[in-house]
């Protein structure tokens, strides 16, 4: 029973359903929800190089799925801006330009019927190529992996993707005949050719999504002014697609003016059979989109989660999105995501329950089977207005750049590298520059970590910097020294570096420099003893000569250790010592004597969650030159691993 119950959740659920308390709420939530489904998913479907109606089916079937299997009461899955940018450019890759000898014409349908159902075989193989990913992975337990994809990193991996999807609308907007640029540098490519045919502007068209843009600012702007006294927002996107379309259908925009219409929009519901060759060729572009919908549903499932008070399972998550995205390439469906906008419409609404996705899949089925040709005349202008109006959101992410700079310089550097390697380099590889840099910065966090000397803070117990704080007892045969996270092979030398700067000397160099004097006293020993035989003079009791004043060479000095070196400028002093750095970064240390105070030496581990083969290898080297100069070592409050 609790294996059933954890792997198909609407068996825990539903028996316990409150039909008083949610069943409203959902019904309200879910006729809202499906009513901005419909200019929403044909709008994707479109900016996914996709019929129309393929958008409408991604609103319906995955949509079911989830219920069943998915954790979360508040997320909206179907079509989603940024994954209809990236399944855009898989396909634009993967099929050729429309011409009439395209391989494999069906007989019966025309060369665009002919290329837009090649088009719709690539994105089901894509579709079933992301569920098998996520369902890979549920296998393995990797839903951990959203833990490597930070906030800031989606931030502004999202943003970036943002100004492709506008800049893919620009030329509907102006109704300009420009093909879609893939790879690096498209988005730049794609301004030049809208600036080149900006002469060729289609008047009727521009003036259209002017109108529609204004109302669609409009009407958010009313939703938000007045939010707490409308009972749930106003749906302008399903405003503006009625009336653009009564406007195209009897102004005959398409005939008289040349305005790009949606086409037709077949009833009922097409099925579809992946093909294997093409789950193999398009298996490594499903990879990037897979892991973009995931993270982005479960940062949403578990913000709603946290809000609402109640638990998610992000491992289930990913059977819950594999299993919907599966089945959905069996009926003409691309793959689905999660949309923030309807998640929070769903939330406004009152929806408290999946029960509000079974609502939404009702309103669409109803749109397949009956209304959904009364939509041939929507003109394609008026879905590009809806998309950019829809990413104001997106696009306004530049506001978190502040906070974040405050808080982490680092962290910013996230966010503006991942922005500019999706805007320059594209989605897919921005994408991996942005997680490959976001990682590096954890490797610089723990590689330029400053380890310093800690005394104690009263009888708290508590010790911190001697920068801060200075000791009660100030032992200077006792030196605890901590340094902030793991220590492992891209840090280990510098810890070592800068225990040495604490101590005021460098171990290894230390015992050199102290066998260098004590064989420049056995030598001036040796000296005067010979000294002492040739004049006939006997030693002292302390074995030096009487008559002999002999001063050592100063060719036994040792001028890399000298302050007067030329290759060597200062660089810290401390009690002990002081330590020189050569232009080539080497810090030496001078030939004090470092005094036979210090007796123990503790290495605060406090603070490091790990060691390795390398870490060892330098404490064992640590000690055992420590012990030669009659220093204890001692590693305090290590983990247990």
């Amino acid at each position: 029973k609790k294996v059933v119950q954890s792997t198909v959740p609407i068996t825990r659920w539903l028996p316990r359903y409150k039909i008083k308390k949610n069943l409203f709420g959902d019904i309200a939530g879910g006729i809202t929800v499906g009513i901005v489904h419909l200019p929403q998913g044909m709008a994707y479907a479109l900016l996914a190089s996709l019929p129309a109606v393929t958008g409408l089916y991604v609103s319906f079937f995955p949509v079911l799925i989830y219920v069943i299997f998915g954790t979360s009461r508040h997320i909206s899955i179907g079509t989603f801006a940024v994954i209809s940018l990236m399944i855009g450019a898989v396909i634009d890759k993967r099929v050729p330009p429309p011409t009439c000898n395209i391989p494999g014409v069906i007989p019966g349908l025309s060369c665009q019927e002919t290329y837009d159902m090649r088009k719709i075989q690539v994105a089901v193989a894509l579709s079933l190529a992301v569920g098998l990913i996520h369902v890979i992975m549920y296998i393995f337990r990797l839903g951990i992996i959203t833990l490597y994809l930070s906030s800031h990193m989606v931030s502004g991996f999202t943003c970036g993707a943002a100004f492709h999807v506008m800049t893919s609308q620009i030329p509907k907007l102006f109704g300009l005949n420009i093909p879609r640029k893939s790879g690096p540098l498209a988005l730049i490519y794609t301004y030049i050719d809208v600036f080149k045919n900006l002469y060729t502007t289609n008047v009727a068209t521009l003036i259209l999504s002017a109108c529609c843009i204004i109302l669609l600012v409009i009407g958010k702007e009313i939703n938000l002014r007045f939010k707490k006294k409308l009972p749930f927002p106003l749906p302008w996107e399903l405003v503006v697609v009625i009336c653009s379309t009564i406007a195209s259908y009897y102004g005959f925009l398409n005939l008289n003016y040349g305005v790009t219409i949606v086409g037709e929009i077949p009833t009922g519901i097409q099925v579809t059979v992946p093909q294997t060759d093409d789950l193999g060729t398009v298996f490594v572009d499903a990879i990037p989109i897979a892991i973009v919908v995931f993270a982005i549903a479960v940062s949403l499932a578990q913000m709603f989660a946290v809000k609402h008070v109640y638990e998610t399972d992000s491992n289930q998550e990913l059977l819950a999105y594999g299993l919907a995205n599966i089945f959905g390439a069996f009926f003409s469906c691309f793959p689905a995501a999660t949309s923030l906008s309807r998640s929070s419409i769903w939330e406004e609404t009152g929806g408290k329950t999946q029960i509000t996705g079974v609502v939404s899949s009702a309103v669409i089925l109803v749109i397949l089977l009956w209304i959904g040709p009364l939509f041939q005349s929507l003109p394609e202008a008026a879905l590009a207005s809806i998309i950019i109006v829809n990413l104001k959101r997106m696009l306004m992410q530049f506001n978190q750049l502040p906070p974040l700079w405050r808080v982490s310089r680092l962290d910013a550097t996230v966010w503006l590298v991942t922005w500019l390697a999706v805007v320059l380099l594209g989605v897919d590889l921005g994408l991996a520059v942005g997680a490959g840099y976001s990682l590096l910065t954890v490797v610089f966090r723990t590689q330029i970590g400053t380890g310093q000397t800690v005394v104690a803070v009263g009888d708290t117990g508590v010790f911190r910097s001697t920068k801060k704080f200075n000791g009660d007892d100030d032992d200077s045969s006792v030196l605890v020294f901590a340094f902030p996270g793991p220590i492992y092979y891209a840090n280990h030398q510098r810890f070592k570096n800068q225990l040495a700067l604490s101590l005021g000397f460098e171990p290894a160099l230390e015992i050199h420099r102290r066998k260098k004097r004590k064989m420049k006293e056995e030598r001036l020993q040796r000296l005067t003893h010979v000294n002492s035989a040739f004049s006939g003079d006997q030693p002292d009791h302390n074995g030096a000569a009487a008559s002999a004043n002999i001063t050592p060479s100063t060719t036994d000095s040792e001028p890399h250790l000298s302050p007067e070196s030329s290759d060597a400028t200062p660089a810290k002093m401390n009690s002990r010592g002081s330590m020189f750095k050569s232009p080539n970064g080497d810090v030496f240390i001078n030939g004090l004597d470092t005094g036979d105070s210090l007796k123990h030496v503790i290495i605060d581990m406090t603070s490091c969650s790990f060691v390795d083969n390398d870490t060892v290898k330098t404490f064992s080297s640590l000690y055992s030159d420590l012990r030669k100069l009659e220093i204890a070592m001692y590693l305090a409050a290590c983990t247990s691993k």
